[in-house]
């Protein structure tokens, strides 16, 4: 039984009870074991060990989600789960357990010295109630303290976007080779429009604004692009009608029209997107190799924040080649050099340029009909 005793010292009893610091003033000394009490004698066994809102970093609570605490009805035992340690007598002490029945009042299970157990996460009460259905209970536990390393006294840190996320491995997005199209004409005589009707040609395919070659009579043309990029869909590919391409004058041969069954050596172009949604900077390896004097190899580099933008054509995509290639293009041009050309370096975006994504486009050429090139680029992008 706890025994609650007021007095007041009366200042003839200080002379007995109290000692006196340096400055004169009396200072009781209490001597034995001092209990606390609440305003209704209770003694307090538990000062419940932050178990309040806000607790410290070593206060665990299912009221916080930090575990689940399930009664088990007719018993004395709640079962915890979901710790991040493992549960001891001592954790359970240096808390707090309070009980809320079916008619929501609330009480609190005191946690006598000897009469709390746990084995294998589950408490037992031994001088609580046994619980029945409707009840539930707020547990408040002292654990080690939340993310903190005890071996290296340090805490512990989970970085949700760590640099390594920010960086991608080397992409190898275009290993291509022999690039070329090629056909037969059957318009009757044109000077300026070559035209197979066993085919279908599209911007996707080929390579407008570069130089289409009338092998059988030596002579060659640039084929038109159409202004704006596409937007005006005034010539190129497909023009005036699917089987056709539409281009200057032909130039350089002995009969300089297109002639039924005059094989055309048409440039192909291959275009490579690269998203770059949380990316700011790119590496871009190239090589190019005509391989001989009939081929040439040529590499543009565009941007766009516009999502319409794709890989049939140039529409709605920004020709940035001058910027990071110092040019208007890369280009290994085995036919202009009369001999093999090849082309290789490594371009930087090393500034913070943010883009919704870019493009690759190579274009190959070739004057005899016989395709032979190389194409080699790889990419790393980092933020």
């Amino acid at each position: 039984m706890d025994i609650s005793t007021i007095k007041n010292f009366t200042h003839k009893a200080k002379d007995y009870t109290a000692f006196y610091n340096e400055t004169g003033e009396p200072r009781v000394n209490v001597e034995g074991v001092v209990q606390i009490a609440d305003v209704d004698g209770e003694t307090l066994s538990s000062f419940g060990g932050g178990g309040g809102v806000g607790g410290g970093n070593n206060t665990y609570s299912n009221a916080s989600g930090d575990f689940v605490a399930t009664i088990t009805n007719a018993t004395k035992n709640i079962t915890i789960t979901g710790l991040p340690f493992t549960l001891e007598e001592i954790n359970v002490m240096a808390g707090t357990i309070l009980k809320i029945d079916a008619s929501g009042n609330i009480s609190k299970i005191e946690l006598v010295n000897g009469q709390v157990s746990v084995a294998g996460g589950v408490i037992t009460l031994g001088e609580a109630d046994d619980f029945v259905t409707g009840d539930k209970v707020l547990v408040t536990l002292i654990g080690p303290d939340k993310a903190y390393d005890v071996g290296i006294d340090n805490q512990l840190v989970s970085v949700q976007n760590p640099d390594y996320a920010h960086y991608t491995d080397v992409e190898h997005i275009i290993d291509e080779s022999n690039l070329g199209l090629d056909g037969t004409h059957d318009g009757g005589d044109s000077a300026a429009l070559f035209t197979d009707t066993s085919e279908t040609y599209t911007a996707e395919d080929v390579a407008e604004g570069y130089t289409i070659y009338n092998v059988t009579d030596g002579s060659d043309a640039v084929i038109d692009a159409d202004t704006l990029s596409g937007l005006a869909g005034d010539g190129g590919a497909g023009s005036p009608t699917a089987d056709d391409i539409d281009h200057a004058a032909l130039a350089n041969g002995t009969d300089d029209d297109w002639d039924d069954d005059d094989v055309a050596s048409i440039p192909q172009v291959k275009r490579f997107e690269i998203p770059m949604d949380s990316y700011k900077h790119m590496s871009i390896d190239v090589l190019l190799d005509s391989q001989d004097e009939h081929n040439s190899c040529y590499c543009k580099l565009y941007a766009t924040n516009d999502e319409n933008a794709d890989t049939t054509d140039d529409i709605y995509w920004k020709d940035i080649s001058t910027d990071v290639f110092g040019g208007a293009q890369l280009e290994a041009d085995g036919i202009g050099d009369a001999a093999r050309a090849v082309t290789q370096g490594i371009y930087f975006i090393d500034t913070s340029q943010i883009a919704l994504k870019y493009m690759i486009k190579i274009v190959a050429e070739c004057d005899n009909g016989t395709q032979n090139n190389e194409f080699d680029i790889r990419i790393k992008k980092g933020y």
